[in-house]
């Protein structure tokens, strides 16, 4: 910047011509918001001395100028420039009194204090004003009203951006603290409100024992005044502090309540005003807190609703409730609504409507008694006298109704029994009220809206009532249309809005599938209204209109077609109302313009046949003109298909007429579109091919050849649509056209089929239609799908030898193969059908019955393999001995992709023959069944059982195999595979009323600990479901006491196993637990404890190494402790809880971080609890801290004792406010405080080691190990690597690799912020994202699955400074880094031996 420039702006400043001043103000005003570096020191002063003296200037444009660019350049000077100009401006405001320049500069204050608020960096700056500010406040009590307001209003800004800062000085806090409460009892009521928002800024932004003192003040203050006034004001803050901040209340909440609950007929207004705010409050904030008294303070927002003692309602006992209100519907629209000036209890009965509305939401009540009781409530007081409160009144039942919606479905609620009963008081009442206060617009509004409401819980509920409410609605459509006339804005809008308001409850209204006699009255009564609001030129009447008469149209079609109702008498109207739809289709108005094309569709969908063919002909072609260009072809195209899609009422030779118009509109469409346009013409194709191949018999091969071209644009994921429009244009495309495509066709469908797994089912309809409609290509296409899957397997095993990973880590092309064999079985599906024979699997039987020696050869088994488990899966196979038999021999193949292949088909094909289930299992576990043989057995056991039972829902068949399997079980001398116990889930979320309970009897009756442990996997596998229906959930709840029993089985495996499964339950399915919490915690406590007997010393050398057996099941107990709090707060019982915390404390390292979030989250509501135990507390953390480092250690174990000091700071920091609050100090604690905010105390310091309060506290604690734990784990992901080694991201391909990183660590550190639990699934999507849009990968193996999974449970064993896996990971990836070498060689020998061969890969070994 020129200094020139600045000090030739800063000199015309000075001059005495006020332009002359104001154009320099301006144009420095200017110059600073272009600024973006700061003034050197002199500078910055000399310009904020100058802009400080406008604000004294005799011109207030001169003055506003002043303030506007002192808010720019105070964020561009120092902080002690900033602080100098505030401090000039505070004291000239204490100087100046109530002079006309004080004003300015109080305004230019708060000006300034909201700019630096902005600016993240300056908090510094804006900390230190409050020294200026508090002095000036203290000094000036008796400063004008509006500058107080202003300057506390900077004051604010100050204390909640940079509180931190002002905790510093303790002097400051003081005054300040003196200060506010000085004003919060100020005489004016603007002063005292903002001194009361202020005071809780101050509690709730400045940490530290000050603001813990202010609040003890407050609330000391309100027990001790007799005052009504002075206690309202005490409670007002007490809210502003419970509404930002409410743990900081928890303790005095039950107080208050205890105190304000029995409110007397001797209160006054204000009084009950502030009594209702602080219910309504604590009801939003510490709903758990009020719970008791819940009954208590629903009496007092009843009673505040009745609060009129000005006001006899008894006399309104004969109000009209007729129905003639439609009369006011006129131009009666001024909104000079009807108060009594005279009357102030008006407010307290707002009041009680807000705290029913709050106690509503909260959650305290059923949704049955909130309809039952604040329902009732709610409706008796429609006939409130103040529109402000009537219309508060009907807002909230409105909103009320609304939330109930979703339960009025379920009839074992009761609540659409409840609403149905209360829907013709209602409606009387409001019609009442309308008539009785016919200029109240705001009334009539929420009355539609209260109407929309109850017609979306239960869709007939009104229509007892609707003749009583078609005045009003006809009166509303038919008032005169305000544009083009005299009347003000206001006045237009209200009409409007009105409008919309019934528009939008005629749109809920028809949508319904049946029509009563009643509602039939009503629409014939209201439709011409309708019509006459289509031509309205009131801003989105005409599309509102529209919208409602589409939905009237679908009703009245479906109501004709249920029974005998007439639709001629609505024939006319619906014409009309299309004539006049299609004079707007080209209006500029979008939302307009979508309307009248989607009321077009409807007509000519469901009344097609009604109107005249001509009429039905010229609409269907308007719905082909892109008026507006090709960007319109959506809308309107889409209402094409709409209108044309069968079923439709549109006569078949209509469509026919019109096809070649419509195939004119989409041909350039189809090639030079967007996706969304060559989407729309895709559909349009498709639909007109449901009128047989005379539609598009002239232009089936063009089509094609478009449809070719959209494929070949993006072969890897084409459309769906694409492949659905193939398939509709097939039979119109001659054989020899087919034929000359068919070898490009196939090489793009193959792209589709190996990446595009999401366009199955399109492609499963093209090869069938492919199949029936040219039997004479079958061989070529069923030789390509074979080819392409060949190719795609033979780079599979490419890639599988050169992989310098082991074999297994590359993924097979599983999602490939799934859409090969699908598009093959759908092909003959097709054939079979048109030549009408039953299918037949001979056309695979000579893929699976093929040997697999060679690579070939395999790729052909897994196609047969898996289209015969696919057709199993369908009931198409028929029962076969010699093929049961075929697919049990490739199950004992060396070849594991094989093995597995075999084993899904056996199992699908015993799925659909549930009798050979014993045969299979018998096999499985016979005792000469071992290795990959019996592995892929049971597998296939585990498959039939999901076919049968999980699928098939056979229970005879279901109680037949528990018994073999569960009698194997019982009898076995080896171990229980895993398998079966994920079996045995099966049976148990099939049928959860048999076998949740079986499953639970064989936990607590099995004495050997082997078969033990196998039902609790089995048991553990249930729980991990997250999709239970309502009826496991009921059956879990009864048996969870009986199998977390074994939490204390005296195997440390089985009570680690019982801990894991509780841990489950508590995480995914919190409820279940909650009232069995009492009965459980016991023994999950008592594992807690550490147990010195399987604590053992081994020698190793000259070391002794302590090994603790019991270490696994006590960190599962803990995590079980952490869940229970997070899930069930207050269910734990406090004094186990706080035992287990302070052995935790002196624990491992894993446990003691572990227990620090558990401090972190229960410590502003347990404090009393840790306030008891700060001794025992303080001798833990001593303990740890007393552990020493062996001078040998290596760079891990130095890591680990780092977190271990670190972890014990932060328990210290963490429960420092419970230490300074706490009515019994404990010394030692505070030593041991005192010791770690010594900056001198080394890695014990906070200051080394940061202070870890708040958020901090729960940032991963060991974030670097995770970090290089993620970096190992994708490492070791093939589909990354390969696209790192090929670049196929670009160029940038391992930068981004390396940015993955650091993403999938954000993922995590976000979720902890916001104190959420990862969760794979969500991981999933995003590694797909970030993998399909970085790196070009559309992923197809499911990896990502395992990877997120790993990802998780590596998070939280870090988080507990676990490193196992990290440390695994790392082995792993040094082993394929020395390995990579060698392997390399061995590979290159295995291919020069191939290529010796003779040239084939017949004797190809595939050993690997």
């Amino acid at each position: 910047m020129s200094n020139t420039t600045l000090d030739g702006l800063l000199v015309k400043l000075r001059e005495p011509d006020l332009d002359l001043r104001a154009m320099a103000a301006s144009d420095l005003l200017d110059l600073l918001k272009k600024l973006d570096i700061s003034f050197m020191k002199d500078e910055g002063k000399q310009c904020m001395t100058a802009l400080v003296k406008l604000l004294y200037d005799s011109q207030s444009h001169v003055q506003n100028l002043g303030m506007d660019c002192l808010g720019q350049a105070v964020c561009l000077v120092d902080a002690e420039t900033a602080k100098e100009a505030v401090s000039s401006i505070c004291c000239e405001i204490q100087q100046r009194g109530t002079s006309a320049e004080t004003t300015a500069l109080s305004v230019a204050l708060r000006v300034m204090s909201g700019r630096i608020s902005e600016d993240a960096d300056a908090k510094k700056v804006l900390g230190s004003l409050a020294v200026p500010i508090a002095s000036m406040l203290s000094n000036s009590p008796d400063m004008p009203s509006d500058v107080a307001v202003d300057v506390f209003a900077a004051l604010s800004d100050v204390l909640t951006h940079a509180g931190a800062q002002v905790a510093t000085d303790s002097e400051v806090v003081n005054q300040t603290q003196e200060v506010l409460l000085s004003f919060i009892s100020h005489s004016n009521l603007s002063v005292r409100r903002r001194a009361i928002a202020v005071l809780g800024a101050f509690v709730v932004h400045v940490p530290g024992e000050q603001s813990e003192k202010a609040l003890a003040i407050i609330f000391q203050r309100y027990e001790a005044c007799t005052r009504a006034s002075e206690k309202c004001i005490l409670l007002r803050v007490l809210v502003t502090i419970a509404r930002q901040c409410p743990e900081r209340v928890t303790k005095i909440v039950p107080s208050i309540i205890d105190r304000e609950i029995n409110l007397t007929e001797e209160c006054d207004r204000e009084e009950r005003m502030t009594v209702l705010l602080v219910f309504e409050t604590f009801v939003q904030h510490c709903t758990e807190l009020v719970a008791p008294r819940r009954n208590e303070i629903y009496t007092c927002a009843v009673e505040a609703l009745k609060y009129d003692p000005n006001y006899n309602y008894d006399d309104e006992d004969d109000m009209d409730t007729g129905s003639e209100a439609g009369d006011d519907f006129g131009d009666e629209y001024e909104d000079d609504i009807y108060e009594d000036d005279e009357d102030d209890t008006w407010d307290v009965r707002l009041s009680g409507v807000k705290l029913l509305a709050a106690i509503a939401r909260s959650g305290l009540y059923s949704p049955h008694d909130i309809a039952q009781h604040i329902g009732t409530v709610l409706i008796a007081r429609f006939r409130e006298r103040e529109d402000v409160v009537r219309a508060e009144i009907l807002a909230t039942y409105a909103t009320v109704v609304g939330a109930l919606g979703e339960f009025a479905a379920d009839s074992a609620s009761g609540v659409a029994e409840v609403l149905q009963q209360q829907a013709p008081e209602a409606v009387a009442l409001i019609l009442a009220a309308i008539k009785n206060y016919p200029r109240s617009t705001e009334t009539k509004q929420l009355a539609f809206a209260v109407f929309a409401q109850l017609v979306l819980a239960k869709y007939d509920i009104l229509d007892g009532s609707l003749s009583d409410i078609t005045p009003i609605v006809t009166a509303a459509l038919s008032a005169d249309d305000t544009s083009g006339t005299l009347q003000t804005a206001s006045s237009s809008l209200v009409k409007t809005n009105l409008k919309l308001d019934v528009l939008e409850f005629l749109r809920v209204l028809v949508q319904r599938s049946s029509v009563s006699d009643s509602a039939a009255e009503f629409l014939i009564a209201t439709k011409d209204g309708l019509r006459e609001n289509a031509s309205s030129k009131a801003f989105q009447v005409p599309s509102a209109s529209f919208t409602a008469a589409a939905g009237l149209v679908k009703l009245l079609s479906n109501a004709a077609h249920q029974s005998s109702m007439e639709v001629a008498q609505f024939v006319p109207w619906a014409e009309d109302m299309a004539q006049c739809a299609a004079s707007l289709t080209g209006t500029d108005d979008q939302d307009l313009r979508s309307s009248v094309n989607v009321f077009i569709g409807t007509v000519l969908q469901k009344f097609g046949d009604h109107i005249s063919a001509s009429t039905a002909q010229q609409l269907l072609l308007i719905l082909t003109e892109l008026k507006g260009g090709m960007v319109h072809a959506p809308a309107v195209l889409g209402a094409f298909v709409q209108a044309i899609s069968k079923p439709t009422a549109l006569p078949q030779e209509i469509v026919v007429a019109v096809a070649p118009s419509v195939l004119q509109v989409i041909d350039p469409l189809l090639r030079q579109g967007s996706a969304s346009v060559v989407t729309v013409a895709l559909n349009v194709v498709k639909a007109l091919a449901g009128y047989g191949t005379e539609t598009l018999a002239s232009a089936g091969d063009h089509i094609l050849t478009n449809i070719i071209a959209i494929i070949s644009k993006s072969p890897e994921s084409p459309p769906a649509s694409a492949l659905q429009a193939f398939a509709a244009v097939c039979p119109t495309v001659s054989e020899e056209n087919m034929r000359s495509v068919t070898a490009k066709l196939l090489k793009l469908l193959s792209a589709t089929t190996v990446y595009d797994g999401q366009s199955a089912e399109a492609l499963g309809e093209l090869f069938e239609t492919v199949g029936r409609s040219f039997p004479g290509l079958m061989d070529s296409w069923k030789d390509g799908i074979i080819e392409n899957w060949s190719q795609t397997h033979a780079r599979y095993y490419k890639q599988r030898k050169d992989s310098s990973n082991e074999a297994i880590q590359v993924p097979f092309p599983t999602a490939m193969l799934t859409n090969a064999a699908k598009s093959i079985n759908s092909l003959y599906t097709g054939f079979y059908e048109a030549q009408g024979q039953q299918w037949t699997s001979e056309f695979l039987e000579s893929l699976v019955f093929t040997s697999p020696r060679s690579t070939e050869d395999i790729a052909l088994v897994c196609l047969g393999l898996r289209a015969l488990g696919y057709a199993a899966s369908q009931g198409w196979l028929a029962q076969s001995d010699q093929l049961a038999a075929q697919l049990d021999a490739h199950i004992q193949s060396k070849h594991d992709d094989v093995r597995d292949e075999a084993a899904a088909a056996l199992g699908k094909y015993v799925g659909s023959y549930p009798a050979t289930f014993a045969a299979l299992f018998a096999s499985a576990t016979a005792s000469d069944s071992e290795g990959a043989s019996a592995s892929g057995r049971l597998q296939a056991v585990n498959v039939a059982v999901d076919q049968i039972v999980g699928t098939g829902h056979d229970k005879t068949s279901a109680d037949a195999m528990w018994a073999q399997i569960t009698a194997y079980a019982q009898n076995s001398q080896g171990p229980l595979p895993d398998v079966l116990a994920q079996s045995l889930a099966t049976f148990a979320v099939t049928f959860p009323q048999v076998f949740i309970p079986a499953l639970a009897e064989h936990v607590s009756s099995s004495g050997d600990a082997k078969i033990k442990a196998f039902y609790i996997t089995a048991f553990r596998t249930v729980l991990a479901d997250r999709h239970l229906s309502a009826e496991c959930d009921a059956e879990l709840k009864n048996v969870l006491p009986q199998v977390l029993a074994s939490i204390d089985d005296e195997s440390i495996n089985i009570r680690r196993l019982s801990l894991l499964a509780l841990f489950t339950v508590i995480q995914s399915k919190a409820a279940l637990i909650k009232d069995a919490v009492s009965t459980i915690e016991p023994a999950l406590f008592r594992q807690t404890v550490v147990n010195e007997s399987l604590i053992r010393i081994i020698n190793m050398g000259p070391v002794k190494k302590r090994i603790d057996d019991g270490l696994d099941a006590r960190r599962c107990a803990f995590q079980c402790v952490h869940m229970l709090v997070r899930m069930l707060p207050g269910a734990a019982n406090t004094d186990l809880l706080a035992k287990s915390i302070v052995r935790g404390i002196a624990d491992d390292h894993d446990i003691r971080l572990l227990v620090l979030q558990v401090i972190h989250e229960t410590v502003s509501t347990q404090a009393h609890m840790y306030a008891e135990r700060l001794d025992e507390i303080a001798a833990s953390v001593r303990k740890v801290q007393a552990t020493k480092l062996s001078p040998k250690a290596v760079s891990q174990e130095i890591e680990k004792h780092h977190a271990i000091l670190k972890s014990s700071v932060s328990v210290l920091v963490a429960l420092e406010p419970v230490a300074k609050a706490a009515t019994s100090p404990s010394a030692e604690f505070d030593k041991l405080l005192a010791e770690v905010m010594d900056s001198s105390n080394g890695e014990l310091s906070v200051k080394q080691n940061e202070k870890m309060s708040g958020p901090a506290a729960e940032m991963h604690p060991n974030q670097a190990a995770f970090v290089e734990g993620v970096d190992h784990v994708l490492s070791a992901w093939t589909a990354l690597e390969l696209a790192v080694e090929h670049e196929w991201g670009g160029q940038d391909t391992r930068e981004k690799r390396d940015t993955l990183v650091d993403e999938i660590v954000d993922y995590f550190d976000t979720l902890v912020r916001k104190r959420q639990v990862p969760e794979p699934s969500d991981l999933e999507e995003l590694l797909l994202d970030i993998l399909d849009e970085d790196f070009s990968i559309a992923l197809e193996d499911g990896s990502e699955k395992e990877v997120a999974r790993v990802l998780c449970s590596m998070f939280d064993e870090c988080k507990t400074g676990n490193f196992a896996t990290v440390d695994k990971m790392a082995e792993e990836r040094e082993k394929r880094s020395k390995g990579s070498a060698a392997q390399q060689s061995q590979t290159m020998a295995r291919q020069d031996a191939d290529e010796s061969d003779d040239g084939s890969d017949s004797d190809v070994s595939m050993e690997e």
